[in-house]
């Protein structure tokens, strides 16, 4: 969080060796999630997916399905970061539904709200403010306010692209309202 990468990443690789000495297998798989993440932060994507795949694979092997739906979630943004569309809805769509399996509201919304930015991104935009008002209606129940904030300011760009303007101005002033 201090963006001391090279510190973080030395102090979880230490960690990691220290949980798979001690037989803790799932502390490491958090620990190379962890990795993964440090390096989906640094843009070091190539190495953040290796790390993921790994993570996912040992989550998978002690029976922790949660935590392999989030580096599913995690591998889907990073696709989606690169244009990669299908794939990206792909490993978004298996990790929500592993999330609502596990009864991870959040992390099932999260996943969602991706989805519905994912169609939007690729014009698709009645799927996309479907997918968006579903989990803008989810990120409300679970009292997530900044995420349905986020959902709602998609939405108006939606409609402002699709030349709804009056439409677009009520819920960008709704989503500016909640974010103050």
């Amino acid at each position: 969080m201090q963006s001391e990468y090279a510190e973080a990443k030395l102090l979880l690789t230490e960690a990691k060796t220290q949980f798979e000495k001690g037989g803790n297998k799932l502390r490491a798989a958090q620990c190379i999630q962890s990795l993964g993440d440090v390096c989906r932060m640094k843009a070091d994507y190539s190495e953040a997916k290796l790390l993921l795949n790994e993570a996912k694979a040992q989550f998978e092997e002690i029976g922790d399905q949660l935590g392999a739906a989030q580096c599913l979630q995690a591998f889907g943004e990073i696709l989606r970061m690169h244009d990669q569309y299908p794939e990206a809805q792909t490993k978004l769509k298996e990790a929500m539904e592993q999330f609502t399996k596990f009864g991870d509201q959040m992390g099932a919304a999260q996943c969602l709200q991706a989805l519905g930015e994912t169609a939007g991104m690729q014009s698709q935009h009645p799927d996309a403010q479907v997918k968006l008002e579903e989990a803008m209606g989810q990120f409300t129940r679970i009292g997530h306010q900044l995420g349905a904030a986020q959902c709602l300011r998609t939405l108006g760009e939606i409609l402002q692209l699709q030349g709804q303007y009056p439409e677009a101005q009520a819920k960008l002033e709704v989503a500016m309202g909640q974010f103050n």
